[in-house]
């Protein structure tokens, strides 16, 4: 929840006994017609290049597309590509939204959040309000090789690890439920499913996105920048404060009350939520 934008040891948000926040907004995105953009680079190191990424972005976006809701019918979203941006690390200009793209990128080196973390997710967003402005994530190509042997096989499986962390994109956090691709574990040891996403994941989504009728999204406007759009070690005036959620799972449920109605987006497993405000959604490696 929005507590924990800023969160410290010495002041910590209250939880509940499955580790849930239990104080603060939810964070949403201001429409359900989203984009996202691809780093050019790829991954040379694990031989993708930007148009392989952007394939496998899509399948993980399509399986939480696909999801089937409780009560019938599939979560009420879309996404569209919105092109190839040179920018390879986290960047957000909160003077300027229109400068801001929700960017995939790997780091095949200069991987900064330890080699535990498979990948980040790190949406911002405004602490009044609670809307989103921007989602970076970031994929850790520097000590996991997601390069596919002669039959195909990755060591990692960069599906798993990009619908987990697209899960965040989404809203999702962690879920302490066995077989959910929101639960934190070690993608490594997992053998391919075409059915990533479990009952508990749909849940989640469809309480975050409501089954309606077919969006009508015009196509997205052109990515706004190349380079980034804050200079390297350039530290603007802002509002911005940084969570980390390490590998801690929770498991929320909704609420049945009148006000939980009024507010869908308070998802199964407790949404990222606002303040101006950034928050480090990690996904750690679980031995």
């Amino acid at each position: 929840m929005s507590c924990e934008l800023g969160e410290t040891d010495k002041n910590p948000c209250p939880r509940d006994q499955h580790q849930c926040v239990t104080e603060g907004h939810p964070l949403h995105w201001p429409s359900s017609c989203l984009d996202y953009s691809v780093q050019v680079n790829g991954s040379p190191r694990s031989q993708l290049d930007a148009d392989q990424v952007r394939t496998f972005v899509d399948q993980a976006f399509g399986a939480w597309k696909a999801a089937r809701c409780p009560g019938g019918g599939s979560p009420r979203f879309e996404v569209q590509f919105n092109g190839y941006v040179s920018c390879d690390r986290h960047d957000v200009d909160c003077d300027d939204v229109s400068k801001n793209a929700n960017v995939v990128m790997f780091h095949d080196s200069g991987w900064l959040e330890g080699a535990d973390h498979i990948g980040v997710t790190i949406p911002t967003g405004g602490k009044e309000s609670g809307l989103v402005i921007d989602t970076d994530v970031e994929i850790n190509s520097q000590d996991y090789s997601f390069a596919s042997d002669r039959s195909g096989t990755m060591s990692t499986s960069l599906m798993y690890v990009l619908t987990h962390e697209l899960g965040h994109f989404l809203g999702l956090a962690h879920s302490e439920v066995p077989g959910s691709v929101m639960r934190p574990q070690n993608y490594q040891s997992l053998p391919f499913s075409p059915n990533l996403i479990s009952a508990d994941d749909a849940a989640a989504i469809c309480a975050a996105f409501p089954p309606g009728p077919k969006l009508s999204c015009g196509a997205p406007a052109a990515s706004t920048y190349d380079a980034c759009a804050v200079p390297l070690g350039e530290h603007r005036s802002c509002k911005l404060a940084s969570v980390t959620q390490d590998g801690m799972s929770c498991g929320c449920h909704l609420d049945t009350n009148t006000q939980a109605h009024r507010r869908p987006w308070l998802a199964a497993f407790g949404l990222f939520v606002a303040a101006l405000a950034t928050r480090r959604a990690r996904r750690p490696r679980v031995k």
